[in-house]
């Protein structure tokens, strides 16, 4: 015969004492593992804010090497802008005609320095501008943004001067002259350099002494003004690179 033994109804409750270990024990579980993905979280934080500290200071440093060759370019095109000029306010025939009408040629090129900063777009785009802690750094970045905003600005002015001088040029030089210049067999990319500089291989300065087609004093004077224009336009943009190299050496350093 089977025996049953039932159950005993007298069976006493945990003290409490066990029910507030036990529930410290599951808080601290909780807690520790809180804590412990908290601190994984922030160590990858640091980890990212680091990584884009390096990229951004990258991306730095290539906008200044970009600057230190558009500066000298940038004199440099003031200069043949000015030698132009010069030879339009001759009263007479000019002794270089050739070389009136290679920098009559290549003055209507429009080369640009695009000031850019990927890193710093990227980071404002997916919202990990947050990562950066050092208000130095967020603030320099801003202004360098606020300034190559300014620049472009100044860059889209300076093209529609360009444009302006288009029809005279036409007018006082002769475009057979101006065709012949041009070279195709010697096409070839341009450094970044050269680039800078507005020239361009395929451009040649034309056999003998080429002169105006007329010296219309009305037409020459607003030529000089359209080429004043942006000769002080690209004193601008100096002015304004320069500032803009200044700033991010400083952000570089931080």
């Amino acid at each position: 015969m089977e025996v049953h033994h039932h159950p005993d109804l007298h069976h006493k409750p945990k003290p409490w004492k066990e029910y507030l270990l036990e529930y410290l024990m599951i808080f601290l579980a909780v807690m520790t593992g809180f804590f412990a993905e908290s601190f994984r979280e922030h160590l990858s934080e640091r980890s990212k804010e680091r990584e884009y500290v390096v990229n951004i200071k990258k991306d730095l440093l290539k906008e200044t090497k970009k600057i230190d060759i558009w500066l000298p370019a940038t004199f440099d095109r003031i200069k043949k802008f000015e030698t132009l000029i010069t030879y339009l306010e001759a009263p007479g025939p000019v002794a270089e005609g050739s070389n009136m009408y290679y920098l009559a040629r290549i003055s209507t090129r429009n080369a640009i320095i695009e000031p850019s900063n990927n890193t710093f777009l990227e980071m404002k785009s997916s919202g990990n501008l947050r990562l950066i802690r050092n208000l130095d750094i967020i603030n320099n970045l801003i202004d360098i943004e606020q300034q190559s905003s300014q620049f472009k600005n100044l860059l889209d002015i300076e093209g529609k001067e360009d444009v302006m001088s288009y029809p005279l040029l036409g007018e006082l030089f002769d475009a057979a002259v101006f065709d012949k210049m041009i070279d195709p067999t010697q096409s070839r990319m341009l450094t970044a350099r050269e680039y800078a500089q507005f020239s361009d291989s395929t451009i040649k300065r034309p056999p003998g002494n080429p002169q105006l087609l007329n010296h219309d004093k009305t037409k020459i004077n607003l030529l000089i003004y359209y080429l004043h224009q942006r000769k002080t336009s690209f004193f601008g943009e100096t002015r304004m690179l320069l500032g803009f190299r200044k700033l991010l050496v400083q952000t570089i350093k931080i």
